[in-house]
């Protein structure tokens, strides 16, 4: 360790490739290798000095004996020790100010080998962050995220889409092929689809209300795992860019670090091939840095980012991620979590106000600390309250906000912020091609812990006994509405946390609020987790976000109704006009173009000119029930048979005073109209030219803050 710490310590402070090679080449280790003759030895005389650096690098830790074969195999040697190169070069290159490979490696050691002890942050008190209540959309509330809606060209996403999603155990049905969370197909579509759909209805209700089209650019970030960066590219070409410009897209690809045991040695899965896993999110401040991705949104204008995670679909539920970022746009914030309550003992970290006293000054930081870190920072997992079951701290939901300038100046003083070792075991087939679980680690970084270069300092007692307000901030909000996340297979009898069924049923709580409370509709009664998961939900309620997003909206376009047990409604529409539906079966209405129509280059174009349906007293009768499985539910599994109304381009559906019974399918064509109508019992299909005769909401904000929406005929 003392060897290999004064080695990282010079390639650190080297100022190019030749000094750090210089500095190698007198490393005992290096010395003593380079002295016996070997294949490799014959083979770095051809390389540049970058890979003679991270051959030698690996000579230096101990590795090299073990990666590289005695002799030369002849055929493929060459090309193996070259893609080895090529697989740990970007390693080197990212963690260039730790040391490269050297210091990737000693750092890792060095977490492994310290127990854990709370003695640094021994002067620090910890409080629980003074947020801002989101619970309730009073005007305060509804004001912040109007806010999130008219600041929305000055906003980019980025999302990091780049994990291994290991315990999702997610394959192609017919190749086998693992794939990445993105592609998890979630109620019907991917969850790449849910975070995309989600900013397009908010680019949507920015149309509404300002009648412009905004663009919001997305950065992700990618990682070779499971081959995910080409999976990612290949999701969005299917989906031909989501209607968008490709330009608007930008992707940057996350390296993957070696693993490691206990030991300090790498775990190979053959001679040249080291088994590498993605090293954390907290890589993409710096990555997008280095990567040109910061800069790039700083030519478009851009000032400030939203960052959301692929597997928490439900993070733009209601107003809460608007108001989340109005607050964050308005008050010219610098970074921002958004958090919520969090149970104690879960796996999740935490957010907290730090407090230290320097001298004459008192300093404080709103950051996250993550939960295998408790220990270390001196923080008791307990209760908030003698009667409560949620911790005495928020929950990290991984929802940030960051202003780009402030970004590239921490990025600066904290490349890689959070470092953690992740431990776990990991099943894998050695070099011998013996399957083998053995616990590994990798060092880790946390995205969210470049809140710890946000630091502010007071005289003592300026605020008196106060806590200051910061640059920083964090918003409370239900945690229904907040965070459902999607990371492991569900195993039977086990806790329903971070599954499929999990955050189904969070998605079925949110339905039960909205239909009930907000659209005042009659429902089967709510029932509990374990009746959830015996039997599946009471219904099934699914909906395009830019039907609302938020509940206030959704409730002026669906009014009053009776869903029956076992029932499903599925609403791909953002213009329906629904009062009185009696629905005892299943309803889907799918608009192709939901916000608008398709220009000649295929992109979306936001207008009213998209699919619309009007029902009015409509009861919808037939067999298309749901399956009796919590599973069967979120994986969309079962028969499609029902009623279902597909509008394609400009047209609409209309059906009042009628009763549409039995399996029930209906398409109607771009520039039509289709009138259901009863008669003597029947119900009869009128087609006919649209015209210019049209309807669509128009959006109005009153003195309240509220968004009043009114039917406009177009004559």
């Amino acid at each position: 360790m003392k060897r290999l710490s004064e080695l990282a310590s010079a390639l650190r402070s080297s100022a190019n490739p030749l000094e750090k090679l210089d500095h190698l080449n007198r490393d005992p280790s290096v010395i003593s290798f380079m002295e016996e003759p070997s294949a490799l030895r014959t083979f770095l005389a051809g390389l540049s000095i970058e890979c003679e650096v991270v051959i030698k690098s690996l000579i230096a830790l101990g590795q090299a004996e073990r990666l590289f074969p005695k002799e030369d195999s002849g055929i493929g040697m060459a090309d193996q020790i070259r893609a080895l190169i090529e697989e740990l070069m970007p390693v080197e290159r990212f963690y260039r100010e730790i040391g490269g490979l050297v210091g990737y490696h000693v750092l890792l050691l060095h977490h492994l080998q310290k127990k854990p002890s709370c003695e640094a942050e021994a002067k620090a008190v910890y409080h629980r962050p003074q947020g801002i209540d989101l619970f309730d959309p009073n005007e305060e509330v509804r004001k912040y995220a109007l806010a999130g809606i008219s600041f929305l060209p000055m906003i980019a996403e980025i999302y990091p889409v780049g994990g291994a999603a290991d315990r999702l155990r997610l394959h192609d049905p017919d190749t086998k092929v693992p794939l990445p969370a993105a592609r998890l197909q979630f109620c019907g579509k991917t969850l790449l689809e849910w975070m995309v759909h989600d900013l397009q209805a908010r680019e949507y209700l920015y149309f509404k209300l300002f009648n412009e089209q905004v663009t919001v650019p997305i950065a992700m970030m990618t990682s070779q795992e499971k081959d995910n960066h080409a999976q990612i590219l290949s999701l969005c070409e299917e989906k031909k860019w989501f209607g968008r410009p490709a330009s608007s897209f930008a992707f940057f690809c996350q390296p993957a670090v070696p693993t490691m045991d206990k030991e300090g040695n790498w775990c190979l899965l053959r001679p040249l091939k080291p088994l590498m896993k993605p090293g954390g999110h907290g890589v993409i401040w710096k990555l997008a840095k280095d990567q040109g991705i910061l800069d790039w949104l700083i030519e478009l204008n851009k000032k400030k980012v939203i960052v959301r995670q692929i597997n928490n679909p439900i993070a733009g539920c209601d107003y809460g991620l608007l108001a989340f970022t109005g607050i964050g746009c308005d008050q010219d914030k610098q970074f921002g979590f958004a958090s919520c309550l969090r149970q104690v003992k879960a796996a999740e970290g935490v957010n907290v106000l730090i407090e230290k006293s320097m001298g004459d000054q008192v300093e404080y930081c709103l950051t996250n600390i993550e939960y295998c870190d408790f220990e270390k920072f001196g923080i008791e997992d307990v209760p908030v309250g003698p009667k409560s079951c949620h911790s005495q701290y928020p929950s990290n939901t991984n929802i940030l906000f960051a202003d780009i300038a402030r970004i590239c100046n921490a990025v600066s003083e904290r490349p890689i912020p959070g470092m953690i070792v992740n431990l776990k075991k990991m099943t894998f087939q050695d070099e011998q091609g013996e399957v083998r679980q053995e616990e590994l680690a990798r060092l880790e970084s946390t995205m969210q812990n470049i809140a710890d270069s946000f630091i502010y300092r007071f005289p003592f007692n300026q605020n008196g006994n106060g806590l200051p307000e910061l640059s920083t901030y964090l918003t409370y909000n239900h945690r229904h509405k907040t965070i459902s996340t999607v990371k492991k297979e569900y195993a039977e009898g086990g806790p329903l946390l971070e599954t499929p069924e999990g955050c189904y049923w969070d998605l079925y709580l949110n339905a039960h609020e909205l239909l009930e409370k907000d659209c005042g509709f009659s429902l089967p009664e709510l029932i509990d987790q374990v009746s959830y998961l015996r039997s599946g939900p009471p219904f099934d309620f699914s909906y395009h976000p830019s039907l609302g997003p938020v509940y206030s909206i959704i409730s002026q376009k669906l009014r009053r109704g009776k869903i029956a047990q076992g029932s499903q409604l599925h609403l791909e529409i953002a213009e329906i006009d629904c009062e009185n539906l009696d629905l005892n079966g299943r309803l889907s209405v799918c608009a192709q173009t939901a916000m608008g129509n398709l220009n000649e280059d295929g992109k979306l174009q936001y207008s009213h000119r998209g699919g619309r349906c009007t029902l009015r007293n409509v009861s919808v009768i037939n067999s298309g029930c749901l399956q009796r499985s919590a599973a069967s539910c979120w994986k969309r599994d079962g028969s499609a048979a029902g009623c279902e109304i597909v509008l394609h381009g400009d047209s609409e559906f209309e059906a009042r005073n009628v009763t549409l019974a039995g399996d029930f399918r209906v398409e109607v064509e771009d520039g039509f109209r289709v009138v259901a109508i009863e008669e003597n019992g029947k119900v009869q299909l009128k087609k006919e030219k649209l015209g210019s005769s049209r309807w669509h909401w128009a959006y109005q904000v009153n003195d309240r803050n509220e968004i009043c929406l009114r039917r406009s005929e177009e004559k």
